[in-house]
């Protein structure tokens, strides 16, 4: 068995290195030309083989002795955030900012990479890298997808998130709902606009789209059992210019989340129904565009949580079953529900120092957690292939 701390050790260096550079120049989702340039620059220093969508992703394939494959992700795109960390090697990018984790992602598929591409390295079959673009607008995993496809496709994933939440050296996941299935949602409600002085003459939007925001912040609860986790929420609400001026329309903003997957359409006939009959009460009219960039819920199989177990039991590192899932969503989910597979949270909190969560500008994580991620990632790849 091979010694993967070491291992992970030796690049341990070189993943901080493209860590630090990526988290100096960050690219929000739609823009990630420079970042994707980079981990083509690196992967072509590796000699390993990789193709560049028109959307920027980045798919690297390292070929071994056998015909297994497998298919590891790391996302890449920052967030428009100022970053506030005071770094040496804080963004230099206003207001953009790599708050999420993604720059270590990026760095840890990058050490794998240097290593399973080396020539003394046996690799037990074909991993293909799969650098994603647009992870936060749900975005870039169809493309990869259809590439994986068009060359065969593979029989499992492997993905990974950073959780401030926990300490480094402590990869948590389980069987089952990791994280939840969401979609963004539109409601337009139209009435007749008119003057403010005279309401009688007009049909006021805005108090049919309140009435409709508090219904929906409810909906969850009378709709569905109290046993399925289902959020449905309205968060933006726009309408109307001046005081004294009725407008024609308002324009109602929000996300629903669920783990299942036949709660989807659910969710989207019970908010339909209810958004028509409380605007016809106004004598309004509502409609509802739902998000073409639904994600659906994250589900890890049996199979390969039992791998991770393994791999864990042989490591230094601690391996924890998750209490509950994350409601928070990610379209790595749709690696899992095409080909199966599982996804960690990896724990970043240094001990004894304060942990901030994501998406804030004072995000902070541990890199040396890099060498547990780099460390499990390879074991977990030896572990599939001799199976």
């Amino acid at each position: 068995m091979r010694d993967y701390v070491a291992i992970a050790e030796d690049v341990y260096s070189y993943m901080v290195e493209a860590r630090r550079h990526i988290h100096e120049y960050p690219c929000l989702t739609n823009d990630e030309l420079e970042t994707s340039r980079y981990i083509s620059s690196q992967l072509t220093n590796h000699g390993i083989e990789h193709y560049v969508d028109e959307e920027g992703n980045v798919i690297a394939r390292v070929d071994g002795v056998s015909s297994k494959r497998i298919a590891l992700r790391a996302d890449m795109d920052a967030l428009p955030i100022l970053e506030e960390t005071s770094l040496d090697f804080t963004s230099k990018v206003p207001g953009v900012m790599h708050a999420c984790g993604h720059d270590l992602h990026v760095a840890n598929l990058l050490g794998v990479a240097k290593v399973i591409s080396s020539k003394d390295y046996a690799l037990g079959g074909t991993v293909y890298l799969c650098f994603q673009v647009g992870e936060e607008q749900s975005k870039g995993a169809k493309k990869i997808l259809e590439y994986l496809d068009s060359v065969g496709g593979v029989e499992t994933c492997l993905g990974l998130h950073v959780d401030p939440n926990l300490n480094t050296g402590i990869i948590q996941s389980k069987v089952g709902p990791l994280m939840s299935g969401s979609s963004l949602f539109t409601i337009k409600v139209k009435g007749v606009g008119g003057h403010g002085s005279t309401p009688w003459l007009s049909l006021d939007p805005i108090k049919a789209a309140c009435d409709i925001t508090t219904r929906l912040a409810s909906l969850a609860a009378t709709e569905f059992s109290a046993f399925d986790s289902v959020v449905i929420n309205p968060c933006a609400i726009n309408s109307g210019t001046a005081g004294n001026i009725i407008p024609d329309e308002a324009i109602i903003k929000g996300t629903i989340r669920y783990f299942k997957a036949e709660h989807y359409e659910a969710i989207a006939s019970a908010i339909t129904r209810v958004i028509n009959g409380i605007a016809a009460s106004y004598g309004c009219t509502a409609e509802i565009k739902m998000s073409s960039n639904r994600t659906p819920p994250m589900i890890a199989d049996c199979r390969s949580f039992n791998r991770l177990q393994k791999v864990m039991e042989n490591s230094t590192y601690v391996l924890e079953e998750m209490e509950q899932p994350w409601m928070a969503s990610d379209n790595y989910s749709t690696y899992l529900a095409k080909y199966g597979g599982i996804y960690l949270f990896g724990g970043v909190a240094k001990e004894g120092t304060v942990s901030y969560p994501i998406h804030t500008s004072r995000f902070n994580p541990d890199e040396s957690a890099l060498k547990v991620f780099c460390s499990v990632f390879l074991g977990y790849i030896d572990e599939f292939f001799s199976e």
